[in-house]
């Protein structure tokens, strides 16, 4: 192809994300929104600018690789071990519980038993780029409410490596998986130990980054490296890059690497979410939209419901925990990870890959939802009123949740130290 040619597309794609981006701020949406879209409109299904399944498939691996490294560079491990117990039990008993379920219908209905497995844990995990945002928007990302979420999010990102090895291996259950089972949670449950301790592990940058200017390609190239490294040994890349954004997101130098790398993470985030865009086969969401709406709507039905009585159970006030349960309803980006391996190992077919990949995508394109009825809630719990009535009320009712909202900020002006 033609430099100049593929210069104007780069420069055209560029341009209508930045635009999309824009104007989506503007409206105070999250960015992720103008991504996918873009994606969509320079996708297979749009103009045709990218159109080559083996470009699609490597903007696709790619983007869920960095996505899956910048979050690990965010997350927190000191956070999560001071209050690992609720997340890690919510999260044990969520993924239980929906196995549990899935098994017993694929049984009524004489399904698949992984397909009914992969169901569940898609069901089972929540995006956690689109989370934080949405933390973000909210202004909850350092309340009780976000570091509940956060710990959640990061016990389900331990839980994905036993669930890949479970689907990859279908069908050949062996000594030699459950050995694969046990590395797999040894290795983050010691690198979380390991970053955890009293003494942050310290990295010498002057040492290993004598230039400011060579932290993002030292920091990406590590990336990589663990990310193939952790491949031969069966596991996903896309995890290797999880544990690498992990551990040096969580060494003394966190805040030195994150200001460095700062500049090029958006356009990471941006890889993610445009492979999405381009994966969405949008005749195949045309043809199945009855079938995706429904099945939208009774898993994120299902998670807030669940999420909210589970959370009681761990003694969380009802708003607060409707709240997280409404932010958790997203599916996951691990999902397409999910998908990818559940194809290659024939778990599901092209129209099983295709409709995880425009459910996810459609969950993901419904966070100004989430970010308006968590909103509410957040509200309603921070004026302490936690009865059930409200919050049907306050879900369901503009003007009560607008009221709410009048009384929650006169309440901060009076107590500024709970804001």
């Amino acid at each position: 192809m033609d430099n100049g040619y593929v210069l104007a597309h780069l420069t055209i794609i560029i341009l209508v994300v930045s635009m999309s981006g824009f104007l989506l701020a503007k409206l105070k949406q999250p960015l992720m929104i103008g991504y996918i879209l873009t994606g969509v409109i320079f996708g297979p299904n749009g103009l045709g600018f990218i159109s080559s399944q083996a470009q699609i498939d490597f903007y696709s691996e790619l983007g869920i690789l960095l996505l899956l490294f910048v979050i690990g560079l965010e997350l927190n491990v000191r956070s999560f071990i001071k209050m690992w117990k609720i997340p890690t039990l919510f999260t044990v008993i969520q993924i239980t519980i929906n196995a549990v379920l899935a098994v017993l219908i694929s049984t009524l209905f004489s399904l698949p038993v992984y397909v009914a497995l992969l169901v569940a844990f898609i069901a089972s995990l929540s995006s956690t780029a689109a989370i934080v945002k949405v933390l973000e928007y909210i202004n909850e990302l350092k309340t009780d409410i976000g570091y509940i979420t956060i710990g959640i999010l990061v016990a389900q990102d331990i839980a994905i490596a036993p669930m890949m090895l479970v689907i990859k291996e279908c069908g050949s259950f062996n000594k030699s998986i459950v050995i694969y089972l046990l590395v797999a949670i040894g290795l983050v449950v010691l690198l979380i130990k390991y970053l955890g301790k009293r003494e942050r592990v310290t990295i010498s940058t002057k040492r290993f980054l004598p230039n400011p200017e060579l932290t993002p390609i030292i920091t990406l190239g590590f990336c990589f490296a663990v990310s193939s490294i952790v491949e031969l040994f069966g596991l996903s890349g896309a995890y290797g890059a999880f544990l690498a954004g992990l551990y040096i997101g969580n060494t003394q130098e966190r805040q030195n690497i994150l200001s460095n790398i700062k500049p090029i993470q958006n356009i990471l985030l941006m890889t993610f979410f445009l492979s999405v865009g381009l994966r969405l086969d949008l005749r195949f969401l045309v043809t199945n939209w009855w079938l995706l709406l429904l099945a939208l709507i009774g898993i994120t039905g299902w998670k807030i419901i669940f999420n909210t009585i589970t959370l009681r159970f761990f003694s969380i006030e009802l708003a607060k925990a409707t709240s997280i349960g409404i932010i958790l309803a997203q599916l996951g980006e691990f999902s397409f990870v999910l998908g990818d391996i559940a194809s290659h190992s024939q778990v599901i077919d092209a129209f099983g890959q295709k409709f995880i990949i425009c459910l996810t995508a459609l969950s993901l394109l419904m966070s100004p939802l989430f970010v308006a009825l968590s909103n509410r809630t957040k509200d309603l719990s921070f004026v302490g009123d936690h009865s059930p009535a409200s919050l049907l009320k306050i879900l369901f009712s503009r003007n009560f949740a607008r009221t709410v909202r009048t009384l929650s900020t006169e309440y901060k002006k009076m107590k500024p130290g709970n804001e």
